[in-house]
C-alpha cells in the first residue's frame, strides 16, 4: 500500500516548475516574474500609506545599482524603473537560481492626484522611500456648517 505524501508532491511540482522557468530564461524567451517561479508577480514590491498631506511609498528593492534607479511621478501615476545586476556565473554552473535580476519597470496608480514637483525619494539599505505630497485639490477641506 502506498501512501501519499502531498508534501513530496508540491515539491516535486515546485521543481519542475523552477526548471521550467530556467529553461524559458536560457531560451531567450522573458521570465514571467521578476522574483523566482513562473507566476507573474510585481516587483519591486511596495507599500503604501497616506495621512492628510502625504502619500508614501515603501519599495523593497535590494541590491540595485542606484544610478539605474529611476522614480517619475506625474499626477496620479508613480513609476519606478531600475536595473538589478547579473551575477558573472555562467548558467550552468548554477546549483540553484533564486534571485532573478535584469531590467524592471513598475508603475502604480495613485489614489488621489499628487503635486509632482515636490516628490521626494531616497534609497537606503535596500528600501526605497518615496514620499509625494498630495495636490491640494486633493486634501480634505474643513467645510463650515451654517446654523440657522
Amino acid at each position: 500500500m502506498s501512501i501519499w505524501n502531498f508534501l513530496k508532491e508540491m515539491d516535486q511540482l515546485q521543481s519542475q516548475l523552477g526548471e521550467l522557468a530556467r529553461l524559458n530564461s536560457i531560451s531567450g524567451w522573458p521570465r514571467m516574474a521578476f522574483l523566482p517561479g513562473v507566476s507573474a508577480r510585481h516587483f519591486p514590491m511596495m507599500n503604501i500609506s497616506s495621512d492628510d498631506q502625504n502619500i508614501v511609498v515603501e519599495a523593497l528593492a535590494p541590491g540595485l545599482a542606484t544610478e539605474s534607479l529611476k522614480v517619475t511621478a506625474l499626477r496620479d501615476k508613480l513609476t519606478i524603473s531600475g536595473e538589478k545586476a547579473r551575477m558573472n556565473v555562467d548558467s550552468e554552473k548554477y546549483h540553484r537560481s533564486e534571485r532573478s535580476a535584469g531590467k524592471f519597470t513598475r508603475t502604480i496608480e495613485l489614489p488621489v492626484p499628487i503635486d509632482p514637483d515636490r516628490v521626494q525619494a531616497e534609497y537606503n539599505n535596500g528600501i526605497l522611500k518615496i514620499s509625494m505630497p498630495k495636490a491640494e485639490e486633493a486634501k480634505p477641506r474643513q467645510i463650515e456648517i451654517k446654523l440657522d
